[in-house]
C-alpha cells in the first residue's frame, strides 16, 4: 500500500469518528487526484485508522501539512457535505468548552440515526447506520387524452380514474379511499389511462395542536417586536424577553419569525419539554402553514431524518424541538428562539455536556442572527448579563386581554395534619376542585414525582427498601406491587413483611402521581382525570394522546409532574393545586430556591389565562421559604436579590464559573483514589485566583453499582475553564474500570 504522498496532493484535514478514542484534533491525509473535486468541507470519508478504515468527516481542505511526504490518502468519499464550516467552528468550541472529543461534538450536526460505519460492497465503501433509508411514494396522474373507458363492471377503475380527475394522488391515499385501488391503478397503467412515478416521501410527526390566528399587539408586544426586528436587521445580538406568565411571548416570537421568513431567511424555536412540543407546533403550523420541521428525541429514526433533511433541503425554514433541533441544518439562520431560558433541560446530560444557550450564542454569531431568550422568570445567568449590558431586554407585565394574575393561596400543611386532615389534599383544594366540578371548569394539579409512594418504611425497626445498585430509596408503584429505582431502573416485588425484622408493619411514606390520582378519584369520582408523567407517556405519542384527553373534556383533571408545569395553554383552567411545593427546596444544590420559585411560578401560570379569574392553591411544609414569599408576592425581586447575595462571596455563577469533575467505578476504593489523583493534577495547573474543592464522595455516592466521588473547579467568570481542567487531567490517567466525566457549567450538583 502506498502512504507515502506526493506533497504536491492536495491535503484533507479529517475528524476521525473513532468513539473509543478521545480525539481532540484533525488527522491530515491526502486528497487523490480523482478525488480532488469531490472532497469538500463537510463530507463524509473513508480513511485509514490504524489497521483498518473508518468514517471521518472533512472539516478544512488546506495546501500544506507538518506530515507532508507520510501522508495516506482518503479511500473513498461517501456522501455529499452533512455541515457547513459555521458547524466546524462550533463543534470545536463546544470540544474546548465541555472538554468532549471534536468527534462527539460534530456528531452533533449530523443526521439523526445509529452511530456511522463503512462496509465494503461490490462498488467500493458505502456508509451504513447513520442515514437511515429514504421513504418513497408512488404518485398516480390521470392522462386526460387517454381515451380508455373502463368497462361497466369496472366500478373501482372508475372510481380511481373520478377520483384523479381532480389532481394527482399518491397510491395510499387512493387505497385509503378506495378499496381495492392498487390493482385498478395497475390496469389502468397497462392501457396508458394513468401514469405512475416514484418519488420521495418525508415523513411527518402528527399536525401539533390547537393553534390561533394573529392578533392586535399590545403596547409592550409590539416594542418587544420592534426590538428583536430591529437586532436582526442590526446583524444580531441578544434579546431577553421578560415576561409573565400568559402575556403572549409566542406570539412575540411568531411576529419577530414572520419577517425572518419574508426575508429569505430561518428560524428556529426551542422548547424545554417534548410535553410542549404539540402545541408549539400547532401554533407554528397554523400562522407559518408547512414551513415548520419539527425535530425531538420521541420521534422515530425515521420521522428525525426526514426532518433533518427537510431543512437540510431548504424545504422548510422554520424548525421546532428540543434541545437538538438547534442543529438542524437550516440555511442563513436570522433568528433563534429559546423560550422559557430557565429551565435545566436545556443543558445535555451526557457527552457532549453542551448548554444550548450558549451554543445558540455561537450559532447566532456565526449566522448574524437574533437569539431571543423568553421566559417569566429568568435565569439569574441571563438577568446578570442584561444587567451588564450584554443583553437588550424588553419586558412584557400585563397578560394579553387585560387578564389579572391568579390568586394565591399557600397552605401549611404541618398546620392540616395538626387538625386531623391526613390527606394529600387540604381542606382548601378540597373546596376549590368541589368548585371546579360544580362549574364544569378545569384544573391543573402538579405533583413532582412519579410512583404511588416515595418510599415504603417498616414501623418498627425503621428499615426504608433501598436499590442494590443505586443509593437511593425505592419507590412505591401500586399498578404494579412493585418497588422501583428511578435511577437504574431494576424492579424488585414489595416484600410482605419486613427483610429485617420480619414486622408486618410496612408502611408507604409520601405520594407520587400515582397515590395523587387514586385518592382524588375517591374524591371525585364524577370527574375525569388525565395523569401525565413519565409512566403514562412513556410510548410514543403518549403527550399529545394526554392533552388530546383533557382537551376533549369540558370538565377535568390534569394531574402531573414537571413536564405540565410550563408552556401548557388552556384558557378553560381556573385551578391549579400545587400537592408538594417542598420537593425541589431540599435538594443540596446551590440553584435549589431559585429553581423552586421558577417551578411555583411556571405552574402558577397555568390557571385564569382566559377570561375567568384563576386561583392557585400551594401546599408546603414550609411556607415562610424565600421562594414561597415570592410567588406569594407576584415579584421575585427579593428572592433574586437574595440568591446574588449569596453566590457572589462564593463565585458561583453567574458570579463565576464551576466545573463538576465526577469519576466511578465498581471498585470505591479505586475510585476515591482516582479522584484524588485527578484533583491533585488539576489542582497544580490551576491559575491564581481559581479554586479547586473537594474531592469528596457524591451527594448520591452509588448509582447503577458504580460508586462516585467528585470535585468542583471554581474560575473568575469568563475564563475558560474547560481548557485547564482539560491539561490538569491529561496529566492524572484513568485506570480501566474508572470512568471520569467534567460537566462544565453544570446545572445539578447531584
Amino acid at each position: 500500500m502506498l502512504w507515502v504522498m506526493m506533497h504536491t496532493m492536495p491535503i484533507a484535514r479529517v475528524v476521525v469518528d473513532v468513539p473509543a478514542r478521545a480525539l481532540t484534533e484533525p488527522f491530515d491525509y491526502a486528497i487523490p487526484d480523482e478525488m480532488r473535486g469531490t472532497v469538500l468541507v463537510g463530507c463524509p470519508v473513508a480513511v485509514p485508522f490504524g489497521p483498518r478504515p473508518c468514517v471521518g468527516y472533512v472539516v478544512e481542505r488546506v495546501a500544506e501539512s507538518a506530515f507532508a511526504g507520510t501522508l495516506r490518502p482518503i479511500e473513498a468519499v461517501l456522501g455529499s457535505p452533512l455541515f457547513g464550516e459555521h458547524a466546524i467552528g462550533i463543534a470545536q468550541w463546544i470540544s474546548e468548552e465541555y472538554v468532549c472529543p471534536l468527534s462527539e461534538s460534530l456528531r452533533l450536526f449530523l443526521p439523526p440515526g445509529a452511530a456511522p460505519r463503512i462496509v465494503r460492497g461490490p462498488d467500493g465503501w458505502s456508509l451504513e447506520g447513520r442515514q437511515t433509508r429514504p421513504a418513497s411514494e408512488r404518485l398516480v396522474t390521470l392522462v386526460a387524452d387517454s381515451g380508455h373507458v373502463p368497462a361497466a363492471r369496472a366500478t373501482v377503475q372508475r372510481a380511481v380514474l373520478e377520483a384523479l380527475s381532480a389532481g394527482p394522488l399518491t397510491s395510499g391515499e387512493l387505497a385509503a379511499e378506495i378499496p381495492g385501488a392498487a390493482a385498478a391503478v395497475k390496469a389502468l397503467e397497462r392501457v396508458g389511462a394513468v401514469t405512475t412515478i416514484e418519488r420521495r416521501r418525508y415523513r411527518r410527526p402528527a399536525g401539533g395542536l390547537g393553534g390561533a390566528g394573529a392578533h392586535a399587539h399590545t403596547e409592550e408586544q409590539a416594542s418587544a417586536i420592534e426590538a428583536i426586528t430591529r437586532s436582526v436587521a442590526d446583524g444580531g445580538g441578544v434579546v431577553l424577553l421578560e415576561g409573565v406568565t400568559g402575556s403572549g411571548k409566542t406570539e412575540v416570537y411568531l411576529s419577530a419569525i414572520e419577517p425572518v421568513i419574508a426575508s429569505g431567511r430561518s428560524a428556529i424555536v426551542l422548547v424545554p419539554e417534548i410535553s410542549l412540543t404539540p402545541q408549539a407546533v400547532g401554533r407554528f403550523r397554523s400562522r407559518l402553514g408547512d414551513d415548520v420541521a419539527v425535530i425531538h428525541s420521541r420521534l422515530s429514526v425515521g420521522e428525525r431524518f426526514d426532518q433533518w433533511q427537510l431543512a437540510l433541503a431548504g424545504r422548510v425554514r422554520v424548525v421546532v424541538g428540543a434541545r437538538s433541533a438547534l442543529f438542524a441544518p437550516l440555511r442563513d439562520v436570522g433568528l433563534v428562539v429559546i423560550d422559557e431560558e430557565h429551565e435545566p433541560s436545556y443543558k445535555q446530560s451526557q457527552s457532549p455536556r453542551y448548554h444550548a444557550r450558549e451554543v445558540a450564542e455561537r450559532v447566532c454569531a456565526a449566522h448574524g442572527a437574533t437569539l431571543v431568550l423568553g421566559s417569566a422568570t429568568p435565569s439569574l445567568e441571563a438577568k446578570h448579563r442584561a444587567a451588564m449590558g450584554l443583553y437588550q431586554r424588553a419586558t412584557l407585565t400585563r397578560r394579553v386581554g387585560g387578564g389579572t394574575p391568579p390568586a394565591i393561596r399557600v397552605v401549611d400543611m404541618a398546620a392540616e395534619f395538626t387538625a386531623g386532615n391526613r390527606s394529600i389534599y387540604s381542606i382548601a383544594l378540597q373546596e376549590a376542585l368541589s368548585t371546579v366540578a360544580e362549574r364544569g371548569e378545569k384544573a391543573v394539579l402538579f405533583l413532582n414525582r412519579r410512583g404511588f409512594a416515595s418510599f415504603v418504611l417498616c414501623r418498627e425497626c425503621g428499615f426504608v427498601p433501598e436499590c442494590d445498585s443505586c443509593s437511593v430509596s425505592l419507590t412505591y408503584h401500586e399498578r404494579s406491587g412493585s418497588l422501583e429505582c428511578h435511577h437504574c431502573g431494576s424492579v424488585q416485588p414489595l416484600p410482605i413483611t419486613c427483610p429485617r425484622c420480619g414486622s408486618a408493619y410496612l408502611r408507604k411514606f409520601g405520594a407520587g402521581t400515582e397515590r395523587a390520582e387514586t385518592d382524588l378519584a375517591a374524591l371525585f369520582p364524577e370527574l375525569p382525570i388525565v395523569r401525565m408523567d413519565a409512566d403514562t407517556t412513556a410510548r410514543k405519542g403518549g403527550h399529545e394522546e394526554a392533552l388530546l384527553r383533557f382537551e376533549s373534556h369540558p370538565s377535568a383533571v390534569l394531574l402531573g409532574t414537571q413536564m405540565i408545569a410550563k408552556g401548557l395553554d388552556y384558557p378553560d383552567v381556573t385551578l391549579v393545586g400545587v400537592l408538594n411545593a417542598d420537593t425541589s427546596m431540599h435538594v443540596p444544590d446551590f440553584r435549589a430556591a431559585e429553581r423552586t420559585y421558577q417551578l411555583l411560578e411556571q405552574v402558577s401560570g397555568r390557571a385564569g389565562r382566559g377570561e375567568k379569574p384563576g386561583q392557585v392553591v400551594i401546599q408546603t411544609y414550609w411556607p415562610e421559604h424565600p421562594a414561597i414569599l415570592a410567588v406569594a408576592s407576584g415579584d421575585g425581586t427579593a428572592l433574586y436579590e437574595q440568591e446574588a447575595a449569596e453566590r457572589a462571596p462564593l463565585g458561583f455563577p453567574p458570579y463565576g464559573r464551576i466545573a463538576n469533575v465526577v469519576l466511578s467505578g465498581t471498585d470505591a476504593r479505586v475510585v476515591r483514589d482516582t479522584a484524588r489523583a485527578s484533583a491533585s493534577a488539576v489542582s497544580a495547573t490551576l491559575p491564581d485566583g481559581w479554586e479547586l474543592v473537594g474531592p469528596a464522595s457524591a451527594p448520591i455516592e452509588r448509582i447503577k453499582g458504580n460508586w462516585r466521588w467528585h470535585f468542583l473547579v471554581k474560575a473568575p467568570a469568563g475564563d475558560q475553564i474547560g481548557r485547564i481542567v482539560a491539561v490538569g487531567l491529561a496529566e492524572a490517567p484513568v485506570p480501566d474500570g474508572v470512568t471520569r466525566i467534567v460537566d462544565v457549567d453544570p446545572v445539578g450538583m447531584l
